[in-house]
């Protein structure tokens, strides 16, 4: 019993340690500056889009709109995003709804501020602890099924990425919802014969993210089932790698399942009861700027054109290197010589047959390949948007980076002192 009660204090600790690092930037400064942008006013404009919703609901403004983000203009047509709070309406401003996706954290934030008067801090706050709670039970569960290090290292790699910290209270990205679907997979990975369980947990977990936004949810389902396939290296019995393939495929067509039911709501909305023409619309409007498909379209011009003409490893190349620090304390120019320090190592390891090791490469590709795959399929958003998809790198490549490189050098120290 004090055993179980000590574990909750530790675990809650760790879950604090976060909510006040994700709340104020506790190790670096408040106005450190991510990709260029001080902390305090990090995707503000994309933050907007929630703020807009909230007071136009308030002030009677778009009541009646199915999509739950939006954006006010001004007279001029100007959008209002630097005006975080409103106490009144102009008769002159427009209110336009985002419709790019369906916007559920705008439904959910606007009922919360509107009918239960929730401050805009506490909405924050709300945010928060759900990815601090989110994070800590993935680091637990990795030392449980890995080792403490690996788990260790997830965890201050959470606490201390600068990436991670400036989503973390932005209510339009709603973090928490990245990692979510990552966490029923991991607690299903330990044990297979609960799929009843956690199968309809990760449905619904993609199903709320892709209805707050589709950014990143090729590397989200990748990373979902990525445990699964780290577990087939693993696994030599014959009936446990056929129950791995098996849970490998249900997990993947209940993420694409849930995907595919947000498009035909988004459909639904977009085509205003049109189901085929709202599909259509968000295709030619959304998928063809933001992915790997190019269009010869002619309303795409400029930046959104050259995005859809770049090639897959320009796209990559401007992920390689970043003006903030990959953690705390190392700086963005530092990347690729981590990445070229765990190239030497994993290949060291194969040279000298270090099968204990083998398993870290492994994981190391299969993170890489979730990382890369919205850098590839996602080419156009993350041509243009290197300014937030560098987070990606975060999804367990950083992670096992640093894992690697922490246990190559701890190995070596050993030898060196036995010797």
């Amino acid at each position: 019993m004090k055993r179980k009660i000590l574990k909750i204090l530790i675990l809650s600790f760790f879950v604090l340690l976060l909510m006040l690092n994700f709340s104020c930037n506790y190790f670096s400064s408040e106005d450190e500056m991510i990709a260029g942008v001080p902390f305090s006013s990090f995707q503000s404009d994309s933050e907007y889009d929630v703020y807009s919703k909230l007071y136009s609901n308030k002030f009677g403004k778009n009541t009646d709109s199915l999509y739950g983000l939006s954006i006010i203009y001004d007279k001029d047509g100007k959008s209002l995003y630097n005006k975080v709070h409103m106490n009144e309406f102009d008769e002159s401003y427009k209110v336009v709804d985002y419709r790019s996706q369906i916007g559920l954290q705008g439904h959910i934030m606007s009922f919360l501020f509107n009918k239960l008067n929730v401050s805009l801090s506490m909405l924050k706050l709300m945010c928060i602890t759900l990815l601090a709670i989110v994070l800590v039970a993935i680091c637990y569960f990795i030392c449980k099924k890995y080792n403490n290090l690996l788990g260790a290292v997830f965890y201050f790699t959470f606490l201390l990425s600068p990436w991670v910290v400036a989503f973390a209270r932005n209510l339009y990205w709603v973090e928490f919802t990245w990692f979510l679907p990552v966490l029923f997979a991991l607690m299903l990975s330990m044990n297979y014969s609960k799929k009843k369980i956690f199968v309809p947990l990760i449905f619904i977990s993609i199903l709320v993210k892709c209805m707050c936004g589709y950014e990143y949810i090729t590397t989200i389902m990748l990373s979902t089932i990525s445990f699964f396939l780290i577990d087939l290296f693993k696994k030599e019995n014959k009936d446990k790698r056929k129950e791995i393939i098996k849970t490998i495929i249900i997990v993947g067509i209940a993420c694409l399942l849930a995907f595919a039911l947000c498009i035909i709501m988004h459909g639904y909305i977009r085509g205003e009861g049109n189901i085929i023409e709202g599909v259509k619309a968000i295709y030619k409007n959304d998928v063809l700027r933001r992915t790997i498909i190019t269009s010869d379209d002619p309303i795409y011009t400029g930046l959104a054109k050259e995005s859809m003409d770049a090639s897959v490893w320009s796209t990559i190349k401007r992920y390689l290197t970043t003006d903030s620090n990959i953690l705390l304390g190392i700086e963005g120019k530092y990347f690729k010589f981590v990445l070229l320090l765990v190239f030497l190592i994993s290949c060291y390891n194969i040279i000298k047959k270090e099968k204990k090791e083998y398993l870290d490469i492994v994981m190391l590709i299969v993170f890489l390949l979730s990382t890369l795959s919205w850098f590839i399929l996602g080419k156009s958003h993350s041509y243009i948007h290197i300014h937030i998809n560098f987070v990606l790198w975060y999804f367990g490549f950083m992670q096992m980076c640093f894992y690697i490189i922490i246990k190559f050098v701890s190995k070596m120290v050993c030898k060196i002192g036995n010797k």
